[in-house]
């Protein structure tokens, strides 16, 4: 039987255990303060316009998360703000183990690329006991331990929150792992994703490449 876990936060975040995921998490303090602000203000204000309106549909609510995304994404990409600590090689592979340590055990890994100041992984959740938000809360958690030591720092690693979208079918899953694949080269950072060191994909999921 399918379950969903809700919590509140920002962003609406459906969770049913055993969906497959397209997950976003940053470094802290990867975006300014300014900038969280004038983006939450104005996905909150379009929002309440949405649903003011009685003949809205989900379809709108959801083109309104991911161009609120999308927008995150584009400061991510090209500001010069905040850490870049997963450009350290020691830090990008410790993440990168840790997320393949849990393949197979709490969710099956898709595909996951690491850029300087933010982690794009898709997989989905294998066992109905665990949810998205212990398993982030997980990984978040022994990473930031295990980086800090690395980086010897004390604080927080990662923003609190995390994106996350519920993938709704197989053409959707195909155009999100094209998306993780070819963030670096959106990037301008090399010119074919299959270069780019913390790239992955799972090989049974060639045929999305």
């Amino acid at each position: 039987m399918l379950h969903t876990d809700f919590y509140r936060s920002r962003l609406p975040h459906i969770q049913p255990l055993g969906g497959t995921f397209f997950v976003t998490t940053r470094l802290y303090g990867s975006v300014p303060q300014i900038e969280k602000q004038r983006l939450s203000e104005d996905f909150l204000l379009r929002k309440q316009q949405i649903i003011a309106r009685r003949d809205h549909t989900p379809d709108e609510l959801d083109r309104l998360t991911r161009q609120y995304f999308a927008a995150y994404e584009t400061i991510l990409e090209k500001s010069n703000f905040g850490p870049k600590w997963l450009a350290v090689n020691a830090i990008a592979e410790q993440i990168a183990r840790a997320l393949h340590y849990f393949d197979a055990k709490r969710y099956e890994l898709i595909a996951y690329c690491l850029m300087s100041n933010h982690v794009h992984v898709v997989f989905t959740l294998n066992d109905e006991a665990v949810s998205l938000q212990q398993v982030m809360h997980s990984l978040k958690s022994f990473t930031a331990s295990k980086c800090n030591e690395l980086l010897d720092r004390t604080g927080a690693f990662w923003e609190h929150e995390s994106y996350d979208r519920l993938v709704r079918d197989r053409a959707e899953l195909h155009r999100i792992v094209q998306y993780v694949l070819h963030n670096p080269v959106k990037a301008g950072l090399c010119q074919c994703w299959q270069d780019w060191k913390w790239t992955y994909i799972k090989p049974e999921y060639n045929d999305f490449t």
